[in-house]
C-alpha cells in the first residue's frame, strides 16, 4: 500500500488556497523519492499539472529523497522535533534534497505547505 493517496492529494492541492498562494509562478517539476516510490510531480504556473509514477533518478528541477520511514515520521499527524519541517529533516535526519538551496529556496513556503498537504492526504 502507498503512503499517500495521490489523488486525494491532487485535490486538495488544487483546492488549497494557502498552497496557490506560494505557489504563484512556480514552475517545476517536482521528484519525491518515498523509499522505493518515486512520484513525479509537475508544476506550471503554481498549479499541480500531472502527477505519475517515475524512476527514481528521473529528470527533475527539485528532489526530495528519504527512506520510507523517515517520510512516514515527517508525515506523522504530529511530527516529532526535527520532522516538522524539511530542513530540520534534512539536516538531522535521513532526507536529502538539491544540494544548490537556490534550486528550491523562492518556494520553500510553497514546499513547506505541499508537505502539510501531504499529511493530510496519507493513507492509513
Amino acid at each position: 500500500m502507498a503512503l499517500i493517496a495521490w489523488d486525494e492529494l491532487v485535490r486538495r492541492v488544487s483546492q488549497d488556497g494557502e498552497f496557490r498562494l506560494a505557489s504563484r509562478f512556480w514552475d517545476a517539476t517536482l521528484r519525491l523519492d518515498l523509499g522505493s516510490e518515486s512520484q513525479r510531480l509537475c508544476f506550471e504556473a503554481g498549479r499541480l499539472r500531472e502527477i505519475g509514477s517515475c524512476d527514481p533518478d528521473a529528470d527533475c528541477d527539485l528532489h526530495i529523497s528519504a527512506p520510507l520511514e523517515d517520510w512516514e515520521r515527517l508525515l506523522a499527524p504530529v511530527p516529532r522535533p526535527f520532522y516538522q519541517d524539511l530542513v530540520g529533516a534534512q539536516l538531522h535526519h535521513g532526507f536529502q534534497m538539491n544540494a544548490d538551496f537556490l534550486d528550491y529556496a523562492a518556494y520553500y513556503p510553497a514546499l513547506r505547505r505541499l508537505v502539510e498537504i501531504l499529511r493530510e492526504a496519507r493513507e492509513d
